[in-house]
C-alpha cells in the first residue's frame, strides 16, 4: 500500500473535490502538525469550508499526523508546511509526497523524492480500480477550478483512454 504525505495545497484540493475520504481508505495517509495548522487552524479562522472537512478526517484518524525527526531549517521559497513534509520524507521511508505547489515540486524533483499531484492521485485511484471512471471524472470536475486547463485536459484524456 502506498504511503502518501500531504501538504496543505493537496489537502485543500482533494477535500474540495470530495475524494479525500476515498483516498484515505485506499492509502496510508500522513501529514504534519505544521500542515494541520495551515489547513485547519488558519483555515477555520478564515472560515474556509474545507478546513472543517480536513479537521473531521484528521479527527477520525484517516490521516495520521506524524512529525519529522529531521527538521529542515530553511529551503528557498518553501513554507513551514512544505519544510515539515520534506523533513518527514527524510526521516521516513517509502513516502510519496502529494502536492501541487510548483516550487515544492521543483525541489522534490531535484532531490529525487517521489511525488504526485492531487490530480495524479485521482488518476491513480482509477488506474488501481478503486473508483469508477464516472467517479474519477466527477472529482476531476470539482478540482478543475484549482488547476491549469492543460492539466485538466491531460488528466481527462488519461482517464478516458484507460
Amino acid at each position: 500500500m502506498y504511503n502518501l504525505a500531504f501538504d496543505s495545497d493537496a489537502l485543500i484540493k482533494l477535500a474540495h473535490s470530495g475524494i479525500l475520504v476515498k483516498v484515505c481508505a485506499s492509502f496510508n495517509c500522513f501529514t504534519t502538525s505544521k500542515v494541520k495548522e495551515e489547513t485547519v487552524d488558519e483555515g477555520k479562522k478564515r472560515l474556509y469550508p474545507d478546513a472543517d472537512i480536513i479537521d473531521e478526517i484528521l479527527e477520525r484518524g484517516l490521516i495520521k499526523v506524524r512529525n519529522p525527526r529531521n527538521r529542515i531549517i530553511s529551503e528557498r521559497n518553501l513554507g513551514k508546511g512544505e519544510l515539515s513534509i520534506l523533513g518527514l520524507c527524510k526521516s521516513s521511508r517509502n513516502i510519496i509526497v502529494v502536492s501541487d505547489d510548483q516550487m515544492f515540486i521543483s525541489h522534490l524533483e531535484k532531490e529525487y523524492n517521489p511525488f504526485l499531484t492531487p490530480v495524479g492521485v485521482i488518476v491513480l485511484l482509477r488506474k488501481l480500480k478503486k473508483i469508477s471512471l464516472s467517479e474519477a471524472l466527477h472529482h476531476l470536475e470539482y478540482i478543475k477550478v484549482f488547476i491549469r486547463i492543460d492539466v485538466y485536459k491531460s488528466a481527462k484524456e488519461d482517464l478516458e483512454d484507460d
